[in-house]
């Protein structure tokens, strides 16, 4: 099981099986091999630079990429894709899902929380390190950046297979601290998808694509379960219904 979490709400772990996806994961590692690119869905005149993989190759090094396969209403097979974060500064790439938040309010609450940023980073770099005020100021931006953040947080809303929804202070089954880009990985984004657009979720896989992490943790072509810190702590919550509709 490459895809699981800790539920709250029913007090057990909801999972989803990943055999049906790798062959699917190895279709789509050839797909990117071939072309280079993720937009390999248009014609070769009309691709986005931006959208090249050779971006995965640099010092920004490789991402997770992942599959869902699915059946609609109709029992009809339904393979969705993922790729963690954003490429290369994308959100959105058609054949793909979409991320679970409006990219244009998180730009424009990004912009805004700069004009508070930007300035205490500016004054902090003048001011005598180790000083009273040096400390001040940046227990200020600290403050800041948890407002900032918890901003951010609060435009994420996740879905699951009961037809309930959550914010991500509520879908996070941890208590501590949410880490940033919660709701980015590959399986956030396939299961909010499914559930959103009444799919019935069969399989799940994910894999990395790329140059391989500085650690050496993760390398092209391998298979990983999702991320312990972001994605467990929600898939209890987005996966609770989808038993009931395996056995359905």
């Amino acid at each position: 099981m490459s895809c699981f979490g800790y539920c709250n709400d029913c007090g057990e772990i909801h999972e989803l099986p990943s055999a049906l996806a790798i062959p699917h994961c190895h279709d789509l590692m050839a797909q990117l091999s071939a072309h280079k690119r993720i937009d390999f869905d248009v014609p070769l005149a009309l691709a986005d630079p931006r959208l090249s993989t050779h971006i995965l190759y640099s010092n920004m090094r490789g991402r997770m990429f992942g599959i869902l396969v699915c059946e609609d209403v109709s029992g009809n097979e339904v393979i969705l894709r993922a790729f963690s974060s954003r490429h290369n500064g994308v959100w959105n790439v058609k054949g793909w899902v979409p991320p679970l938040v409006d990219e244009h309010a998180f730009v424009a609450e990004v912009e805004r929380g700069n004009l508070d940023i930007h300035p205490l980073t500016d004054l902090i770099a003048t001011l005598p390190k180790e000083s009273k005020e040096w400390y001040s100021k940046l227990a200020e931006r600290r403050l800041v950046s948890h407002g900032i953040l918890a901003k951010l947080n609060a435009l994420y809303t996740f879905h699951n297979f009961k037809e309930e929804s959550r914010s991500l202070e509520e879908a996070f089954q941890l208590k501590k601290g949410i880490p940033v880009g919660t709701g980015d990985c590959c399986a956030p984004k396939l299961l909010n998808y499914a559930a959103k657009n009444h799919l019935k979720p069969l399989s799940i896989a994910e894999f990395f694509w790329g140059k391989e992490t500085a650690s050496g943790h993760r390398t092209e072509g391998s298979f990983y379960a999702s991320c312990e810190e972001k994605c467990q702590p929600i898939l209890g919550f987005m996966l609770c219904g989808v038993n009931k509709l395996l056995h359905s």
